[in-house]
């Protein structure tokens, strides 16, 4: 049942920073998977206070009073799974599978680049992925080719995250350079980014910090163990690429056992790809309360496989959705990104009915809320929760026969009208308004270019 957020029978107070009257609303919310014709109100705070459908009351004031004329409104997609940094190189590699991307990328083309490049890197990658409407990102931090590195480029990292207006979850690489595998030094890095990153006066767009876990790369279980270690220590959640290369996936699934012998496997848990999975890892990371993220577009890029997204859902297995990374996905599109993966499932299954439009959509709102253990907050447009959210424009899509049909199939970035971070707007027609998108573009590929020189 629809109802308006508002105690029954109490004044509305003060009024709100924005009202949105007019919309068709794709809520999102549990019960509400029908869109419907209505308004909501934002607080100066960047929180929904009043949601309902039809004409809001005629007390509900605001600051600014927007009437969309009937374009849809949706949250903002989330990625559960990103590396903006790698927005610098698109279209690397084109012929490899994942091992030979990544000693392209890694032991190529990044090895070169100094920290100052990695902060205009991510900023580029972080307002490339505002402007197609992913409001929210989980961010693989590059740590950098050396331990000496380390330090100053996760920090760079977390200022280009911060500056672009974008809400983030940092991923933190947890061995400093990974040369040395040292608790030690794992410990004193975490603890001392951790005491930085607490100083940082960021405001509601810094989500939490997270380990990029690296125990599914590793022949030996020290590093499962070193991770194991810190996210019991520093309360940290962590996310690991694992079982995502179609190649030696025997010895790859044989690493599952160190995910539970160290006291990884939890709630606490992200599977990034997780593809090449068997009904016992997938029993017993359900039973664990783990999750995994989806990347369509990357895994069909480097031939990595299709993960059996529904079969994970029916075991009861948590899903989200990510971007990746523009080196290997290319595009930061969601809308992209659910098609292909909607695509992919039906070629899998050779039907059409075994995962549906909504779906997707779905995993790639709340899903990767849930994921990203901020489904309190962001995923859905309710009361409470943050007012991130996108305008579309469907004059162009056709007659609706329905709307989440129309939603994944037929919109596209050209349909995008406005990003909403906190009820803030953020992009209008493709165009971040809170940097200089040409510029900081620009400088990422000027940095890029005198890299690849060096």
């Amino acid at each position: 049942m629809l109802v308006a957020a508002c105690a029954g029978g109490v004044a509305y107070a003060e009024p709100s920073h924005l009202l949105v009257r007019n919309a068709l609303i794709f809520s999102m919310a549990d019960g509400q998977k029908a869109p419907f014709k209505g308004y909501f109100s934002v607080r100066s705070d960047g929180v929904i206070d009043h949601i309902g459908p039809g004409a809001p009351p005629k007390d509900l004031q605001a600051d600014q009073d927007m009437d969309l004329h009937g374009h849809w409104v949706m949250p903002g997609f989330i990625s559960a799974h990103s590396h903006l940094w790698q927005a610098a190189y698109r279209g690397l590699a084109a012929d490899q599978t994942l091992m030979g991307w990544i000693t392209a990328l890694y032991s190529g083309k990044a090895s070169v680049a100094r920290p100052e490049d990695i902060y205009w890197f991510t900023l580029d990658g972080a307002l490339d992925h505002l402007a197609h409407g992913v409001t929210a990102a989980y961010n693989f931090n590059y740590g950098g080719a050396s331990p000496k590195m380390v330090v100053q480029t996760d920090r760079l990292q977390f200022q280009a995250e911060t500056a672009s207006g974008i809400r983030f979850v940092h991923g933190l690489e947890p061995l400093p350079g990974k040369a040395d595998v040292s608790l030690a030094k794992a410990r004193q890095h975490v603890g001392d980014f951790l005491a930085w990153s607490a100083g940082q006066h960021v405001g509601s767009t810094f989500l939490s910090v997270m380990i990029n876990g690296g125990t599914g790369f590793h022949d030996t279980g020290d590093v499962a163990k070193i991770e194991g270690t810190l996210m019991r220590e520093y309360h940290l959640s962590n996310q690991s690429h694992y079982l995502e290369p179609p190649e030696n996936v025997s010895a790859q699934q044989a690493r599952f056992h160190w995910f539970e012998d160290e006291g990884i496997l939890g709630p606490h848990l992200i599977f990034g790809h997780f593809i090449h999975t068997t009904p016992e890892i997938i029993a017993r990371s359900v039973k664990a309360g783990a999750s995994m993220v989806w990347n369509p577009l990357s895994n069909g890029r480097l031939a990595s496989g299709t993960a059996d997204i529904p079969a994970y859902l029916k075991a009861g297995l948590r899903v989200g959705m990510g971007e990746d990374g523009e080196a290997s996905a290319d595009l930061a599109d969601p809308f992209e990104n659910m098609r292909t993966g909607l695509y992919a499932i039906r070629d899998k299954y050779q039907s059409a009915a075994i995962m549906s439009p909504y779906d997707v959509v779905r995993l790639h709102t709340r899903g990767s809320a849930d994921v990203l253990e901020v489904g309190d907050r962001l995923g859905s447009l309710e009361a409470g929760k943050f007012a991130d959210f996108l305008v579309i424009d469907p004059t162009n899509l056709g007659y609706v026969f329905d709307p989440y049909a129309t939603l994944v199939f037929a919109a596209a970035q050209e349909n995008l009208e406005q990003v909403y971070v906190g009820g803030v707007l953020m992009v209008e027609h493709g165009k971040p308004l809170k940097q200089d998108f040409a510029h900081v573009r620009q400088e990422a590929d000027r940095r890029v270019a005198a890299s690849v020189q060096h």
